[in-house]
């Protein structure tokens, strides 16, 4: 047997009918001519294998081709129920129209409908036989209209019981029925219906008006194999293919008429056959609802006109598998018959979802690329399918960092869908899964990590800043992070390196009594301490906020806002330097994570001002999450620099150590004095400075320098750079740029 491979020009990844027809073109063919039919996506077109050459598929169409039952008998405008209208007369006194009684009308569906029941075409019959079915039920259920959403729950399931096995493929594409609950496919609006458009009843008016054109073989052409579409008339297409619905900017004017084929619309809702749901019982509860291959709750994100408004006016979205291998239509009802991604052992329910199984070769089954489509409320209460862009499949395994925060951004998003939720928690929310999913389509790039990073931040703080009620604000913190975000996000910048050199750092708390370690954190959040707390390299508990009624709690300890990076460390610090003296612990009670403090070069990179101080702080506040107690921490990688310290720096970070400053074999501990950090931030570099210098004398270090002298600008970032904890052999290296050796010391005072 010959085999023809023909590209379906007409038959392309978007608009979604496009699709669609492909679908169409491989399942008919299939399962009435051919079922060696083979097809793939190659260059933006359908291609199609099978004994079938081009005239042969067009002539299968025209003559041979046997369409899907497609009828939707619980609609109003099905033709199954002749609506009551109101007659009207112009009244001779006022001249205007007023209602003289109630009359019967016979609908263009109910005519199409009756012209079906008469057809002698044999190629009808299956079509006729459902037909009748469906009206039989509809008598002997006593409707006389349309039903409500429970009747319409009855009448589908004894439709599932009376139809033949021909007209349970619609059914199963259009609608499903749990019990009393009624529920329909993403893809054909609500029940087959969007508006005042009956997908039954125009996929039946535009195929007998095909019929009794002998098939208009030249409109199929057109239809199949791209190009100008010859005999295209003035219909809507519908949602499936918005461009041909007509409207502003649709011509080469201010408006354009709506125009389509028949065989346009009748292939694309032939291909949807093929995307039939089931009842599916969801996790959440009790209630079961219907499940749809690749359709998803829709995000407010990815495409221009993203925004929380898009939402209500959206009802869901759908990825469309794309493959590049040859597949026949069982091979493609496998994959569409399992019809969902995976992530975290559970369905994806959300695009960002989506996103991430798309990155995991489990998901995609041999799948090389899915189409995102999302319907999106226009032109009234219409829906359009709008292209929302093409993801690639990849044979690498998804981001498991995400985990962390899957389960904290699906609460953030509930609550700013809710009524009357802050306005900057909307943004937030909106940028966080902007974030994650580019970040998901390009998982390689740092810079993406560290920007989801940023917008979990932001967030949080658009949390506390805002006045949230009535929902549970504990467990409304960015959650734990795993050590896998280091490597994740780590860009190799100095504004990294020193936020997580800040972020790392362990704060001793006095409570009760007692002295307990939680992150530096708590200086910027109200926590509830009994969740932060921990001892020095445990195990640390989730933290939350402290709340107080509806209300986060006030707390003392917290003094650092804003996103001033320099106004944060300082208020941390003379924070700090207040709770100095009823600390157990020397020092300030902070200290650094080892292998990730600062290094000396990109400390005084941030004095000299080459360093963005926001975006310091716009990581540093999500990386607080880590659990830097964990095993496994990345040493952050210091490029080998001879960059010597200022000398002003060197003395002060001498006198505001948490740790034992090691000079020879000894360790000497220099107690902090607060008055010398206060008259730093006051901008009063003299004083500050003398007062470090005594300090140091007292403990035994003969200082080199006698006096500095400087401006306030300068003094206060000194004052600033003192909250980033710096490595071991750099505070070696002050020591030994600013004191005398401690041998020559000793040596000195034996004479």
């Amino acid at each position: 047997m010959t085999v023809h491979a023909l590209c379906l020009a007409g038959c392309s990844p978007t608009p979604l009918a496009a699709y669609l027809k492909g679908l169409a073109v491989l399942r008919l063919v299939a399962e009435q001519r051919d079922p060696s039919a083979r097809g793939w996506w190659k260059d933006e077109a359908f291609w199609f294998a099978s004994s079938l050459d081009w005239a042969a598929l067009v002539e299968f169409f025209v003559s041979e081709y046997a369409p899907t039952p497609i009828l939707s008998p619980w609609n109003s405008g099905s033709g199954f129920y002749r609506r009551e209208g109101k007659s009207k007369r112009k009244d001779p006194t006022t001249g205007k129209l007023v209602k003289t009684g109630v009359r019967d009308q016979e609908t263009t569906a109910t005519r199409t409908l009756a012209e079906l029941l008469a057809a002698t075409d044999p190629r009808l019959r299956r079509y006729q036989e459902c037909a009748h079915v469906a009206a039989d039920l509809v008598s002997t259920l006593g409707l006389e209209e349309a039903p409500g959403e429970e009747a319409k729950a009855r009448l589908v399931a004894a439709l599932r019981v009376r139809l033949p096995q021909t007209g349970l493929s619609w059914l199963d594409a259009a609608v499903t029925s749990t019990g009393d609950a009624f529920g329909w496919a993403p893809l054909l609006g609500t029940g087959a219906n969007d508006g005042n458009e009956d997908f039954g009843a125009n996929f039946l008016r535009r195929l007998l008006a095909l019929f009794a054109r002998g098939g208009d073989g030249i409109a199929l052409r057109g239809c199949l194999y791209g190009g100008p579409t010859l005999g295209a008339r003035e219909q809507v297409a519908g949602q499936l293919w918005p461009a041909g619905n007509g409207g502003a900017n649709a011509g080469p004017g201010f408006d354009g008429e709506a125009c389509a084929s028949e065989w346009d619309y009748v292939l694309a809702l032939e291909g949807a056959v093929l995307l039939g749901g089931t009842a599916a019982r969801r996790l959440d509860g009790a209630r079961a609802a219907g499940s749809f291959p690749f359709a998803v709750q829709v995000d407010p994100i990815g495409y221009p006109s993203a925004s929380y408004g898009e939402r209500k006016a959206t009802r869901f979205e759908t990825w469309m598998p794309l493959w590049n291998e040859p597949a026949s239509i069982d091979e493609l009802r496998r994959v569409l018959a399992e019809g969902r991604a995976r992530v975290d052992r559970r369905d994806a329910a959300s695009s960002t979802d989506v996103a991430r199984a798309m990155l995991s070769l489990g998901t995609s089954r041999g799948l090389s690329a899915f189409q995102r489509t999302a319907f999106v409320q226009r032109n009234g209460k219409m829906h359009y399918g709008a292209s929302a862009g093409r993801w690639q499949t990849r044979e690498t395994p998804g981001p498991s960092h995400l985990r962390d925060i899957s389960p904290w951004l699906d609460r953030l998003r509930d609550l700013a869908m809710e009524d009357g939720a802050p306005a900057r928690l909307r943004v937030g929310v909106t940028a966080l899964d902007e974030a994650v999913l580019r970040a998901c389509r390009e998982p390689a790039g740092t810079t993406r990590w560290a920007t989801v990073l940023v917008a979990a931040g932001d967030c949080e703080v658009g949390l506390a800043q805002s006045a949230v009620r009535g929902v549970n604000l504990a467990r409304l913190l960015v959650p734990p992070l795993s050590v896998k975000w280091l490597r994740a996000a780590d860009d190799g910048s100095p504004e990294w390196r020193l936020a997580v050199a800040l972020a790392s750092q362990d704060v001793a708390l006095r409570v009760r009594g007692a002295t307990i370690y939680g992150s530096v954190r708590a200086h910027w959040l109200p926590l509830d301490r009994a969740f932060a707390a921990r001892r020095p390299f445990g195990v640390r508990s989730e933290a939350r906020f402290a709340v107080q009624g509806e209300r986060l709690a006030e707390n003392p300890d917290v003094v650092c806002t804003g996103d001033d990076l320099d106004r944060c460390c300082i208020a941390l610090l003379r924070r700090r330097s207040q709770l100095a003296s009823s600390l157990a612990v020397p020092g300030l009670g902070m200290f650094g994570r080892a292998g990730v403090q600062a290094g000396l070069a990109d400390v005084m990179g941030f004095l000299r001002g080459d360093v963005d101080g926001r975006r310091v702080l716009a990581l540093a506040r999500p990386l607080m999450a880590v659990d830097w107690s964990a095993t496994g921490i990345p040493a952050i990688a210091h490029t080998p620099s001879s960059e010597i310290a200022d000398a002003a720096y060197a003395v002060l970070r001498l006198v505001h150590l948490s740790e034992p400053l090691r000079r020879g074999a000894d360790l000497l501990e220099v107690p902090v004095d607060p008055e010398s950090f206060t008259r730093l931030a006051a901008g009063d570099l003299g004083k500050a400075t003398a007062i470090a210098l005594r300090r140091l004398r007292a403990t035994g270090l003969m200082p080199v320098v006698r006096a500095f002298a400087g401006d306030a600008a300068f003094a206060r970032r000194l004052a600033a750079s003192l909250a980033f904890p710096l490595r071991p052999d750099d505070v070696r290296r002050c020591a030994d740029l600013v004191t005398k050796p401690f041998e020559l010391e000793e040596a000195t005072h034996g004479h």
